[in-house]
């Protein structure tokens, strides 16, 4: 196989929040035109950067076993707590999901915008601009970062986004190979997961702009999820939660969107 790096608009503009950007798919839009085009077969994305809905002509082909979806706070020093009220705090994120739940949770924390790669943001945090950030626990462990885990947020409270923690490969719809590398590649609990999850997003129409969240985890034949956004004009936490056998994934996903929409509209 021939690697090729793509990229994307989210990754070029490191300045703006992603919420300020104005468009979905600033991680993916490059990738969906490089399939398009034919200049690569498959695309391997994050799966919490992929719009709710896909580019046209394009089909997820498989989800790679998912890595703990949870958030996690970085520093350099033990002594950032955000339980702790000893001191103010600076964190970074740049995340409308994160920035909600931590003012819903944590309203004596300091939040500040920070972009960049994992690395980047490490550095801006050991230089003194930031006394902590937050990143999803599966891009820290996968980069080997996990020293600077201070503390671990409870995904049933601190609820992860929409595919947090699952890598997901697309191609072409067409492609007479998609069922071979469903076969190779994907994990059944995470696709099936990623289906409810993404219901209940597209549902809402929901993107990098929307304080929305949602995990639903697999028990033998059930699912079980949870799923919510942070209403910004009553500014209250609206979170549900539902279980349902596995063939009605998609469905528990629309229900507890739907759930979501009528209290907001209400």
């Amino acid at each position: 196989a021939e690697l090729v790096i793509v990229s994307t608009y989210g990754d070029t503009n490191q300045v703006a929040p992603l919420y300020a950007m104005g468009a979905t798919g600033v991680f993916t839009k490059a990738l969906d035109e490089a399939l398009l085009n034919d200049a690569v077969d498959i695309a391997v994305h994050s799966a919490k950067d992929m719009p709710s809905q896909l580019a046209q002509g394009l089909a997820e082909f498989a989800y790679l076993q998912r890595e703990d979806p949870r958030d996690v706070l970085l520093a350099t020093t033990n002594e950032v707590q955000l339980y702790y009220l000893a001191r103010p705090l600076v964190i970074g994120t740049s995340s409308v999901r994160r920035q909600a739940l931590m003012r819903h949770y944590f309203p004596h924390v300091t939040l500040k915008d920070i972009r960049g790669n994992v690395d980047t943001r490490i550095q801006k945090m050991e230089a003194g601009d930031y006394d902590g950030i937050i990143l999803a626990r599966a891009g820290v462990k996968r980069m080997g970062l996990e020293k600077y885990i201070v503390q671990k947020f409870n995904a049933s409270s601190f609820t992860p986004a929409i595919g947090q923690g699952a890598i997901a490969v697309v191609g072409r719809a067409e492609d007479k190979r998609q069922e071979k590398i469903r076969e190779a590649l994907d994990h059944a609990p995470t696709h099936v997961a990623l289906k409810a999850e993404r219901a209940f997003l597209r549902q809402l129409n929901g993107g990098c702009s929307v304080p929305a969240f949602g995990l639903a985890t697999v028990v033998h034949n059930q699912m079980h999820m949870v799923a919510g956004m942070f209403d910004q004009n009553s500014h209250e936490l609206l979170r549900y939660e539902a279980d349902a056998p596995l063939e009605e994934a998609e469905s528990l996903g629309t229900q507890l969107a739907d759930k979501v929409l009528t209290k907001v509209s209400s």
